[in-house]
């Protein structure tokens, strides 16, 4: 009769067991979410000439291109506010978006062009063909990366102002024929929030 009553009882705990799983689930998908939805800013710290010490450059939207604003080759654009949200596609990637303007205000998906690298916004129709994804962060959350990787590199422009590339294969300097400076892009999270406080 005990033995019935236990089987009884371990039969009865199952749907229980099974619908906390499923709440645990739905939460940790949630904090993810509520993660990958958090605004960072981008900064990138290096030296245009090679020799000054490097400072820090914020990242700026401009003719639909990443410039970096840098003290000694400033680029007046829209500032990059993104945050990560999934992409629309066969891949199921984690795309980038940013506003990049304030009226009308607007948001972009941000893409590096599959033949050149530079980064650039624009809307879904414009990223096709490109890379789009998977964007995510280091492990240590403090660094952008594209495709698992944190290939990213400055190009001058005749102008002397800097873009933003993917140089994925690192041969974009010869590719280019231009000056090329390896730079990390790190992740100023706003309000003061950092994403490791959302971890499961």
């Amino acid at each position: 009769m005990a033995l019935s009553t236990l089987g009884l009882l371990t039969i009865g705990a199952i749907p229980t067991v099974i619908g906390v799983a499923e709440a645990i689930d739905a939460q940790k998908k949630q904090n993810q979410q509520a993660k990958d939805r958090i605004k960072f800013k981008l900064t990138a710290k290096f030296s245009p000439d090679d020799e000054s010490p490097p400072q820090d450059a914020s990242v700026v939207f401009k003719d639909q291109k990443l410039y970096l604003n840098h003290p000694a080759c400033p680029v007046e654009g829209y500032p990059f506010n993104g945050f990560y949200f999934a992409y629309p596609g066969p891949e199921n990637h984690q795309g980038l978006v940013a506003p990049i303007a304030d009226d009308p205000p607007m948001l972009n998906w941000i893409y590096a062009d599959k033949d050149t690298g530079l980064l650039r916004h624009g809307s879904r129709s414009e990223t096709l063909g490109h890379i789009v994804g998977p964007w995510s962060w280091t492990e240590d959350e403090e660094w952008l990366i594209l495709e698992g990787e944190q290939y990213f590199v400055a190009v001058e422009n005749d102008e002397g102002t800097w873009n933003v590339h993917y140089d994925k294969e690192g041969n974009l300097d010869e590719i280019l024929d231009r000056d090329v400076v390896d730079i990390d892009l790190h992740r100023d999270l706003q309000l003061g929030v950092s994403s490791r406080y959302t971890k499961d």
